[in-house]
């Protein structure tokens, strides 16, 4: 019994240990993943020609995703993601069936939507860090926020500001960028439309549009079928695409 109990210990302290290091927010130590990043700090479509733009909060991933089955697809998306969605009709490659990793949930949402290849061009994925990070930086938010104003962030920051302020664009938010805009508004002068923002006249759960600006739920934090087709709705007649009213999957 005693050799059994010791067994069950030794797994338990592993398990803790393995969730303490997936948990460890940090820049990605992968050298192929930072070159990428390098190269185009951007997925999917160029967001400087794309007209719908969801922004995120970092570029996060597994930290042994270059030891991953679907490297070779992920590299492929971060050279070209246009390319990418064409050539394999799902926007992301962790919507490759080997995939079962960090992220998945989120893009599953997103594919929800029933954006279709040829949109691939159209739509652009963004976040406020323009590096790579790995674990979950709610873990760990000093350093999130050091990340976040980093000399190495800063012309990240000042030319996400200037995508965000192009009136051409649709631009979609999640509700929790709020106030990190208003954050690195006050540190740095930048994205002065998120500033006056007043998030109580605002429904949480529902889609809420500011002049370009669309703010909703998080794709992995509860998003409601409703706010997802009231999305694909929006952004299929700004590309002058048939509405998909009656073909967004709710489910």
């Amino acid at each position: 019994m005693a050799g059994y109990a010791s067994y069950i210990w030794t797994l338990a302290v592993i398990f803790i240990q393995v969730k303490m290091n997936n948990s460890n927010f940090k820049k990605h130590p992968s050298k192929s993943l930072i070159e990428l990043y390098r190269l185009k700090n951007f997925q999917g479509a160029n967001p400087a020609s794309a007209k719908v733009l969801f922004v995120g909060k970092d570029p996060n991933w597994a930290v042994d995703i270059d030891s991953s089955p679907i490297f070779n697809l992920v590299r492929d998306y971060l050279y070209d993601g246009v390319e990418f969605w064409k050539k394999h009709k799902v926007h992301h490659p962790f919507l490759h069936p080997k995939y079962d990793g960090e992220g998945k949930r989120y893009h599953e949402s997103i594919s929800k939507l029933n954006f279709k290849s040829n949109y691939a061009d159209k739509i652009s994925f963004v976040e406020i860090i323009g590096f790579p990070t790995t674990g979950m930086s709610s873990t760990n938010k000093k350093q999130f926020n050091e990340f976040l104003l980093s000399a190495e962030n800063k012309d990240h920051l000042i030319e996400l500001d200037k995508l965000l302020n192009d009136p051409t664009k649709m631009i979609f938010l999640f509700w929790g960028l709020i106030d990190y805009l208003k954050f690195i508004n006050k540190k740095t002068g930048l994205f002065k439309k998120f500033a006056d923002i007043d998030k109580s006249k605002l429904v949480r759960t529902d889609l809420n549009k500011i002049e370009h600006f669309y703010f909703h739920k998080h794709f992995s934090m509860g998003i409601s079928p409703e706010t997802r087709q009231k999305i694909s709705i929006e952004v299929s007649q700004k590309l002058d695409e048939k509405s998909p009213l009656t073909t967004v999957n709710s489910k």
